[in-house]
């Protein structure tokens, strides 16, 4: 039997989030937290999927269920299924387990999802002996994703696809930013949960009812990523802090930020944070805050007194396989 394991980067949005949905440009970078997949080849036509973390399994013969770890995890699983199918209709394989892992939080914004499905395809891929091109990871896991997210722009599978800090507009390649030494962030996790889709509903919604306005605060944010940019190139700090910070409150106006998140932000300010904003869906997950290289131990200190907190450095690399036993 062939075996892979391949491993994927999760995702901070520094700008455009929701916006890109409708032709905005982000800007996002691959972080230091990092999901992994072990696949291994079968010849009995099943597909099963475990997740360590979550404690949760399920097996499938075809479109048979054969079984499941606790009624109901089939469906959380079927989208990674989807894109395993696929992977094997690729290779002409006859089967496949996946077992998966993640150091990146869920429900959180940072692309766990994302970072699971490359990882899975990847490793899917790897294990039949197949090297796979990174649009092909891409159109294989955009499958899981398509099901998981209402209306996916794409940059989640980008980041954790190629890495690096990317410039990216839906519809378009990637662009790679080159900026001129790593980049910390702290990552603030405020402990609430939500769902992307939920979010990019409420988004749509509200730009079919405002559209004009919206217009206007898309190419807002188009120019505040423009300047953002600028400032990851030349290592501005306090220039990034203060974008960021403009970035969120117009998130918080279309109703995506919450009190959680906003109270994370000042707290992260009054404890010497240049600035920061949610990152990703919004409706609670993280935020990133932007701290001066020689003062994010103390800030960090401080602001694990009320939250979880986590030490984040941009880019890093993309998908890569990680092992490889062949058949």
């Amino acid at each position: 039997m062939g075996e892979a394991t391949c491993s994927a980067p999760g995702k901070v949005i520094l700008t455009g989030e929701h916006f890109v949905v409708y032709g905005a440009r982000a800007i996002a970078g691959a972080i230091n937290l990092r999901a992994y997949a072990t696949a291994t080849t079968r010849n009995d036509g099943v597909v099963s999927i475990s997740s360590e973390d979550m404690g949760i399994s399920a097996e499938w013969r075809g479109a048979e269920l054969v079984k499941e770890s606790k009624r109901g995890v089939s469906d959380r699983l079927r989208p990674l299924r989807e894109a395993l199918m696929a992977v094997l209709n690729k290779v002409s394989g006859n089967g496949i387990s996946v077992s998966i892992t993640s150091e990146i939080p869920r429900a959180s914004g940072l692309g766990s999802s994302a970072a699971v499905s490359v990882s899975c395809v990847a490793a899917g891929l790897h294990a039949y002996g197949y090297k796979p091109s990174q649009s092909e990871i891409i159109d294989l896991a955009s499958i899981a994703e398509g099901i998981i997210h209402y209306r996916a722009s794409g940059v989640d599978l980008a980041v954790s696809t190629y890495g690096g800090v990317i410039s990216y507009r839906r519809g378009s390649h990637p662009v790679m930013i080159n900026i001129k030494k790593p980049i910390s962030l702290l990552l603030i996790d405020v402990g609430t949960p939500r769902r992307t889709g939920d979010m990019v509903r409420h988004v749509s919604q509200l730009r079919e009812q405002y559209i004009s306005v919206f217009e206007k605060l898309r190419e807002t944010v188009e120019e505040i990523t423009s300047e953002c940019e600028l400032a990851l190139i030349n290592n501005r700090y306090e220039r990034l802090g203060d974008l960021l910070t403009i970035n969120h409150n117009i998130l918080r106006a279309i109703g995506v930020s919450t009190r959680d998140l906003d109270n994370a932000l000042e707290l992260a300010v009054k404890s010497g944070a240049i600035g920061g904003k949610l990152t990703g869906g919004g409706g609670g997950g993280c935020l990133i805050a932007v701290v001066k290289e020689e003062e994010i131990d103390m800030v960090y200190k401080k602001l694990m007194r009320s939250y979880n907190v986590y030490k984040v450095v941009i880019p890093q690399d993309g998908v890569r396989c990680e092992s490889y036993k062949p058949e």
